[in-house]
């Protein structure tokens, strides 16, 4: 009688889990960063009115796994206002950082990254009396200012210190620095250069 033992199949290869799931930030070697942001700038001019103040804001950048840092950031500043005139400014531009990361606990991490920003600030002075119609009369009729608003736009620079905790794809930061402006006129001044002082708070999603 014959006692050889039953034929054993081959096993069948499995495929692996991560062959099939999308690419880490580790393999694709950059992680995508988008957040809010809630700042404050000081005035530039002493005694002056604040075309700054409080504002709000979203970036959108990328964090790279050497530790670049390369984004886009708008702030809309609410301003203030002088008797009738009132002022605002929006700052767009580029943010270049490098990031020191450390591990914290778990899956947190805590990184400090030096940036600096480069971009447009367009600083927007609303004068009502503008609207007032000392009309030019002709044989068409009559015409006046059709805006109370003047847009003075002049490029910046804003270096910083960015302090972040992250875990599980959401970070939230701090942001300290000083925003120039150099070389700004309007109104009939002379040029003059402007420097400011903020702070920011950041909240958002990394993946």
């Amino acid at each position: 009688m014959d006692a050889s033992p039953p034929p054993v199949s081959p096993p069948q290869e499995q495929v692996a889990p991560e062959a099939t799931q999308a690419p880490a930030a580790a393999d694709r070697g950059y992680e995508v960063e988008l957040g809010g942001q809630a700042s404050y700038l000081s005035g530039p001019i002493r005694g002056g009115t604040n075309p700054f103040g409080a504002g709000f804001g979203a970036h959108v950048g990328l964090a790279f796994t050497g530790g670049l840092y390369l984004g886009v950031t708008a702030l809309d500043f609410l301003g203030g206002k002088d008797v009738d005139l009132s002022y605002r400014a929006l700052l767009v531009g580029v943010d270049v950082g490098y990031a020191f990361p450390f591990h914290v606990f778990g899956d947190a991490l805590f990184t400090l990254r030096p940036q600096i920003g480069l971009g447009d600030a367009a600083v927007y002075v609303t004068d009502p009396s503008l609207l007032q119609a000392d009309v030019v009369t002709s044989a068409s009729g009559s015409s006046s200012s059709s805006s109370d608003t003047t847009v003075v736009n002049n490029v910046y620079l804003r270096p910083g210190l960015t302090a972040m905790l992250s875990s599980g794809g959401h970070f939230v930061a701090l942001d300290g620095g000083v925003l120039v402006v150099p070389g700004i006129a309007y109104g009939g001044a002379d040029p003059s250069t402007w420097i400011s002082y903020g702070l920011e708070a950041q909240l958002g999603f990394r993946f």
